[in-house]
């Protein structure tokens, strides 16, 4: 049987009929008439255990996962204003799909990784090849704090069939940090973990959308902790970076949130600029009083060579981008295509005037997309898993 996808979405603020709109309609779209899969996420605003029951109305015995997004993308549509949702439903004799869950991400990010890695190996499922990650990024709201993506990935790596394609994204529901939930077939569960193994006659591939480069040369954290970068160069970090940026009359401390980013190059120090060697860090917030940069992630430890980076603000080079990974699945059949993009890129936040995920959607063309806004993307980089922020994932997969 030839692998059917159907694609759709809802924007109803009751969470049991979005729910069962976006099922019906992923439904109809891809002429389904046996689900055997189904991604499903819903906007921040939404019940999730409502909005499971409105798609479990639809398709009650197909194995689903997914959860909280702060927003959603298609090929029809893109929103996020909270209560957006959306379903992908697939029917398939060639492509597989496995779901593994594991809790107390809250507790120990390591841990938990390790444990999922586990289930993942003891479960020696055949031909894998692809794998996708989605976990909670908010830990608590108040103080806000995220669960750590670095310590996540390090751990589960080990234990992931060698070679396999991998990508992720952190859960957000909103910019506030407010609580996530993660869905795993008619379950809901907060501080998870979450991983939907690929297998059979398929290829999964991914590229990453950064639109980012660098603008300084090497700088050197010279004291950090935690997440918090404290010197750069032997400087305030706060002072450091206004000063690359201009001075105080340029810009003010309060707009470096959301704003500043550094990259690291795991790539060659010196060589050609490659946007997928490069692993981002934006900044989530600023303490004055200690004249420290907040990041999303802990792993900007003393002696690690940063840059600052600049954002792209023509729109061509998401089309240009994605044109160049077209061609690495040229001899392939494409039936599919997964965006994680960082919430922080929805036009509102970007600082841009264009919608990136209008760019991706019509750079692919006639290939189905959906997708979700994100806290922390996850993706390969110089072959290590990676979280980036400020950034785009984009996966492919095709038919063998």
């Amino acid at each position: 049987m030839k692998t059917k996808i159907g694609i759709g979405h809802s924007n109803q603020t009751d969470s049991f009929l979005a729910g069962k709109e976006a099922a019906s309609r992923a439904v109809k779209h891809g002429n389904i008439d046996r689900a055997d899969f189904a991604l499903i996420f819903c906007g921040g605003k939404h019940n999730p255990k409502q909005f499971l029951n409105g798609v479990n109305q639809v398709i009650p015995d197909c194995e689903k996962a997914g959860g909280t997004s702060f927003g959603v993308i298609s090929d029809t549509f893109i929103g996020y204003d909270g209560f957006e949702v959306g379903v992908t439903v697939f029917s398939s004799d060639k492509v597989k799909f496995a779901v593994f869950s594991q809790g107390g991400l809250n507790v120990d990010e390591a841990k938990a990784g390790e444990e999922l890695g586990k289930k993942i190996q003891q479960a020696d499922i055949p031909d894998p090849r692809g794998l996708m990650v989605f976990y909670d990024s908010s830990k608590q709201q108040n103080p806000p704090m995220l669960n750590f993506a670095t310590p996540l990935f390090a751990s589960l790596e080990p234990y992931l069939p060698s070679g396999i394609s991998c990508v992720g994204g952190g859960f957000l529901a909103d910019m506030m940090l407010s609580e996530c939930y993660q869905i795993v077939n008619d379950h809901v569960y907060t501080q998870n973990v979450i991983a939907i193994l690929i297998s059979g006659e398929c290829v999964m591939e991914s590229t990453i959308l950064h639109g980012c480069f660098p603008c300084s040369d090497y700088l050197t954290v010279t004291k950090s902790e935690g997440p918090m970068v404290m010197e750069i160069d032997g400087m305030p970090a706060i002072q450091k970076i206004q000063e690359l940026l201009g001075g105080p009359e340029v810009i003010d401390v309060k707009d470096f949130a959301m704003n500043v980013t550094l990259g690291v190059n795991r790539g060659e120090k010196y060589g050609e600029f490659k946007e997928n060697e490069f692993a981002n860090r934006l900044t989530l917030a600023v303490d004055e009083e200690h004249n420290a940069l907040i990041m999303f992630e802990p792993d900007l430890v003393i002696g690690t060579e940063v840059q600052l980076m600049r954002r792209n603000l023509e729109p061509d080079y998401v089309g240009k981008a994605i044109q160049e990974e077209m061609k690495k699945i040229a001899n392939l059949n494409p039936i599919f295509s997964f965006y994680i993009n960082c919430g922080g890129r929805a036009r509102p936040f970007a600082g841009v005037d264009f919608e990136d995920g209008e760019q991706v959607r019509q750079a692919l063309g006639s290939i189905p997309l959906s997708g979700f806004y994100s806290g922390v993307e996850v993706a390969q980089v110089g072959g290590v898993l990676q979280p980036l922020d400020w950034t785009g994932v984009l996966c492919f997969l095709a038919e063998k």
